[in-house]
């Protein structure tokens, strides 16, 4: 019985000493709250987007020895475009309506990340969103950077829908404050 008890308990011990590994799948697709307004546009809008970034986002590890790997399963380029355009039509533009030359919106998405590091059993993760901007209209060019981080911490591993949704939530607030920027509006009218 006591042989029983000890090889139980090693094997658990084992166990926890030996982590815990997988891997979370995101999907990101930035969500566009933008108050709707009546703006217009005389010109086309063109929205491109471009990153060098690749699918890997990150990786989580934390005090308990887990550890997790992140990757994007959709093509974020075309989740930011399609979620700027939709931001665009409920400010009241429409993009492909106008005369050309097209206004040209160039996004770039330059940083997605989360980052962890340990301090005691504590896991503190850092995530990170940055977009580049740069808009050609009216004979003007207009470039900004357009960027939003958090910290979270916790003592076990996150879900992968947890991860997901806080990566979302940067990416959201990222992509909003680019379509309430007053100049990006203003060269668009």
């Amino acid at each position: 019985m006591l042989n029983k008890q000890l090889f139980l308990t090693l094997s658990l011990s084992a166990l926890l000493l030996a982590g815990c590994t997988t891997t979370h799948y995101i999907n990101i697709a930035p969500e566009i709250d933008v108050e709707a307004k009546n703006l217009t546009n005389d010109r086309v809008i063109s929205v491109t987007t471009s990153s060098k970034l690749t699918s890997s986002v990150g990786s989580i590890k934390t005090g308990l020895n887990e550890y997790a790997d992140i990757y994007t399963t959709n093509d974020i380029k075309e989740s930011v475009k399609e979620g700027v355009l939709f931001g665009l039509r409920e400010l009241g533009f429409t993009p492909d309506q106008g005369v050309m030359p097209p206004a040209e919106l160039q996004i770039e998405i330059s940083k997605m990340s989360y980052t962890t590091k340990v301090n005691t059993l504590k896991t503190i993760a850092s995530l990170e969103f940055e977009l580049k901007a740069t808009l050609k209209a009216k004979g003007q060019t207009y470039k900004a950077n357009y960027g939003s981080e958090k910290t979270k911490e916790y003592g076990t591993m996150p879900f992968q829908q947890a991860v997901e949704d806080d990566m979302n939530a940067l990416a959201s607030q990222t992509v909003n404050r680019l379509l309430q920027d007053p100049n990006i509006i203003l060269l668009l009218k």
